[in-house]
């Protein structure tokens, strides 16, 4: 059987070994795994965090050790280690599988036909094979030279530019696209990848010509997208990848998956606006430091942040753009629950030269002088008016109660409106008389907070059955003589009578996998995790057993009734009292549950 490394291949290798499969269940550590993607707490037996599928400021996502499972009570998604790889980075089963081999060191067999790779794997290849050849160009190629200089010019050694895999896109026409070509790839893939461009005459254009390449990697380190900088007068001068399958600018920063470690420990995101800020900031010792892909940062970007810290310094350039920025991103923090700061950069500087020119002891004080967002804003909003007439004043108290009615948090509200009345000049009288004209007019935009709708209350034998399951679920050694006295028929809900039978196929067949493996589809899956992570169950499981078959009995009598209404006492006289015998029993045998 052929075994091995899957990350270069083209073809999925067929189904995994169920040994293997089952040794990479017990070794893979779901905690660790899930810690890669989002910051967790300990919280009793289990781990607690903000959930990465969805935005919320409330934990609601628990992992489970000793179970293997991870369910999220706000959004609904849960399952095992492989589900979560799958759901976090789009993999196929086999894919997650031999994601989590790979970290945790073990060398999966396969058995069976091959299947084709999707597309994600095929565009992943490609940026990998670009990335190859754009570092090896940058070490070697005489043509590289100027970029060699440029990136020495910034500061950055070639141990620098080899850590981050920095490269040189060569100027020639097609050069990237016959390259990945020789190497197997097709057309299609490459243009999918947004590394080649076809031509109104149908041929092919490399996209990066004659440009210093920064690789842009997903949180699990994988090449996604490629910036690209130009080294003389080309126009633009940051020219990026297109969106694509693996690509998506609102929802990536730049040096996150070698950022995320510092930022679960330090508790704090620096964000930029350059490829080369992240680089120099890492080379000083901020290695929290991330920056946007060109594009500017989004609610998408704080709620990606919000899976690994609680505070955010924007480390913007001093000039319009970063401004701007700035100010576009006031609102969605306080959205996301993200408290972000302001890192005041010297005029004409950004982080790059800051870091470079003066070292750790010059970015510092940056950090430790960073204003609140609101009253970098606040103050934007107040220089924009002159403070030495009563109307100018007025006007800028208006202004600055446009951005004040953002905030959720009255307290923080009122405090900052205190600063706002201090900053102008005016009595903090005349800045909440203001507040609360525009509240009363219904134009604020306060931002409110958006609560999941509750689920109704169950019925009673629903919330029975959910017991049951969630008992069998905690103890599958208890499956074969729970099977003795339940059947299918004491499940009325679809998803209860599915999860049922996967667990009675378990018991059949013990030591073919988990519950998990023998569920149809993914709904069916994250209903058996969220049973499976919620509270123990404290009642006796005889007693529910009991239960499941009280309300069994009591189904099949009301079936009885309704079928005695249909009868014609006379016209089907055996038919009614066969029936009317079987109700008499049931009633008899239901009876006896009154005294238990």
């Amino acid at each position: 059987m052929p075994s091995g490394n899957t990350k270069d291949c083209a073809v999925a290798k067929g189904r995994i070994v169920p040994e293997d499969l089952q040794e990479l269940r017990d070794r893979a550590d779901i905690v660790e795994v899930v810690s890669g993607y989002m910051k967790l707490r300990k919280a009793g037996r289990v781990f607690k965090g903000l959930c990465c599928f969805h935005q919320e400021k409330t934990p609601s996502f628990t992992v489970d050790p000793a179970k293997g499972l991870y369910y999220c009570h706000g959004c609904g998604k849960g399952g095992d280690v492989f589900r979560f790889i799958q759901e976090t980075d789009g993999l196929t089963f086999s894919e997650a599988a031999q994601r989590a081999a790979d970290r945790f060191g073990l060398n999966l067999r396969f058995e069976g036909p091959a299947e084709p790779a999707g597309l994600r794997a095929s565009l992943l290849l490609a940026n990998k094979k670009a990335a190859e050849y754009f570092a090896g160009l940058l070490k070697m190629a005489p043509e590289a030279e100027g970029a060699r200089r440029y990136i020495g010019s910034r500061g950055f050694s070639p141990k620098d530019a080899a850590h981050w895999n920095l490269g040189f896109a060569p100027r020639g026409r097609d050069n990237l696209f016959r390259h990945l070509l020789a190497q197997g790839l097709n057309a299609d893939a490459i243009v999918e990848a947004g590394l080649a461009l076809v031509t109104e005459e149908g041929s092919h254009l490399d996209r990066f010509r004659g440009r210093v390449v920064f690789p842009v990697s997903s949180l699990t380190g994988e090449v996604v997208g490629f910036g690209a900088r130009a080294m003389g007068d080309d126009h633009p001068k940051y020219l990026n990848s297109p969106e694509t399958a693996l690509y998506q600018k609102s929802r990536i920063l730049f040096g996150l998956d070698k950022a995320k470690a510092e930022i679960v420990r330090s508790g704090v995101a620096l964000v930029t606006e350059g490829y080369t800020d992240v680089i120099a900031l890492h080379k000083v010792g901020f290695t929290n430091a991330v920056a946007t892909c060109g594009t500017a940062l989004g609610e998408e970007h704080f709620s990606l942040l919000k899976r690994f810290c609680e505070k955010v310094v924007l480390a913007f350039d001093a000039d319009a753009a970063g401004s701007v920025a700035s100010e576009r991103g006031f609102g969605i923090h306080s959205k996301v629950g993200l408290e972000v700061l302001v890192a005041p950069l010297p005029a004409g500087k950004d982080p790059a030269d800051v870091a470079l020119e003066g070292g750790r002891e010059a970015v510092l004080p940056l950090l430790e002088d960073a204003t609140p967002l609101m009253r970098f804003v606040l103050e934007k909003e107040i220089s924009r008016h002159t403070l030495d007439s009563a109307d100018g004043k007025s006007r800028a108290v208006r202004a600055a109660v446009d951005r004040l009615t953002w905030e959720p948090n009255p307290v923080a509200r009122g405090q900052h409106a205190q600063w706002v009345a201090e900053r102008i000049g005016v009595g903090h009288y005349q800045v909440d008389t203001v507040l609360r004209e525009v509240a009363q007019s219904g134009n604020s935009e306060t931002f409110g907070p958006s609560r999941r709708a509750g689920l109704k209350r169950s019925p009673g034998h629903v919330k029975v059955e959910r017991e049951a399951l969630g008992i069998l679920l905690d103890s599958v050694e208890r499956l074969p003589k729970a099977m003795e006295v339940l059947s299918i028929d004491h499940f009325t809900q679809p998803e209860h009578r599915v999860l049922f039978a996967a667990l009675a196929e378990l018991a059949v067949h013990p030591g073919t996998g988990t519950v998990m493996d023998g569920l149809p589809d993914d709904d069916a899956r994250r209903f058996a995790a969220e049973l499976a992570m919620a509270p123990p169950i404290t009642r006796d499981p005889e007693e529910v057993f009991l239960r499941l078959e009280e309300f069994r009995i009591v189904r099949q009598i009301e079936e009885l009734k309704a079928k005695l209404d249909g009868f014609d006492p006379e016209g089907d006289a055996d038919s009614y009292d066969q029936t009317f015998r079987e109700l008499m029993r049931l009633d008899v045998e239901r009876r006896r549950f009154d005294d238990k």
